[in-house]
This record gives C-alpha cells, structure tokens and sequence, in this order.
C-alpha cells in the first residue's frame, strides 16, 4: 500500500500535479509510519519537503525536511540524510538564510563524502558554489567550485578544462 502511494505520488510529481502528489506523498508518510518503516517515511517527508518548498510553503517544507534529515539521522542513514540537509540548504538558500544555508550544504557535501558518494558530495558543492556566487563572493566561490569539481569521480573533458580555468584564476588571486 505504502509503495503504491509512494509510486503514484511519483508519477503526479513529473506530470506537475502538485497538490495531488503531496496528498498522496502524505498519505505514503502516514502508511509507512503505521508499518514502522522509518526510511519509507523519512523518503516521503523529504519529498513532502521539496513539493512544500516549490509551492513556496517554506515554514511546512522546512518542518517536513527537518524531520526528514532528523529521521535519517537517528536511523544511520547517512546518504539519505545528506540528501534531506542538502534540500534544506536549497531552501534556507531560497529564502536568504545564509548561515543556514551554508551549514546545510557544508554539513551535506561532508556526509556524502563519508559514504563515498562523491557525484552528490559534488553536486552540493556546485550548489554551495553557486550560492556563494550569488552572493558576490568570488574567491570562495571559486575554492568552493574547486573542491567540487575536484570530488567528481569522473571529470568530461569540459568539465576538465574549467577545473583548469578554476585553478588559474585561484592561483593568480592566491586562493591556493
């Protein structure tokens, strides 16, 4: 029942029916919980998360994946709770929230790198990256941008040459 809830919720998500997927994402939590399947509710709250936060619902998607990365953490999830800090840190990024933000991220690329998964240690760099980016501050943006594409396991040839072009600009602004 669980799974099917969860299937559905899915499938409504892609379609871009929002309100149908977090109902069905709800009920998912609710079923799952009833089973004592902790992941299965962590996975839907963190789900529930980011619908909240694409709705702009910020207080409920902070509470959902709160209690999604709180969950995971209390389990020894650590992918899956890198992944709820990681959504955190969109959002708190989102709504301005530096301190936030950064502590989600930071906290996020460190878990996925406890567990070897460097292509999300990576992406949450970029996403730090960026977010510095944002805020005008360019040689940590770079450094951050750096120790991303550095995580990567396997680099395109693209990707090669801005890893290049990042360690140049680094040199000349002395950031290594």
């Amino acid at each position: 029942m669980s799974d099917t809830l969860k299937e559905e919720g899915l499938t409504l998500f892609r379609r871009g029916l929002q309100d149908e997927a977090l109902a069905k994402f709800e009920a998912a939590a609710a079923s799952y919980a009833a089973e004592g399947n902790d992941t299965g509710r962590g996975e839907m709250l963190n789900n529930i998360g980011v619908i909240q936060r694409v709705k702009r619902n910020y207080p409920a998607a902070i509470a959902a994946l709160t209690q999604a990365q709180e969950l995971f953490a209390r389990i020894g999830d650590t992918n899956r709770q890198a992944q709820a800090l990681g959504n955190l840190g969109d959002l708190y990024a989102t709504q301005g929230e530096h301190v936030q933000a950064q502590r989600c991220y930071s906290d996020s690329a460190e878990l996925f790198a406890q567990v070897g998964d460097r292509e999300k240690q990576s992406q949450v760099l970029r996403a730090l990256s960026l977010y510095y980016l944002r805020q005008r501050q360019f040689a940590l943006s770079m450094r951050v941008m750096d120790q991303s594409l550095t995580a990567l396991p396997q680099r395109n040839i693209f990707q090669r040459i801005f890893h290049s072009m990042v360690r140049f600009a680094l040199r000349l602004f002395g950031g290594t």
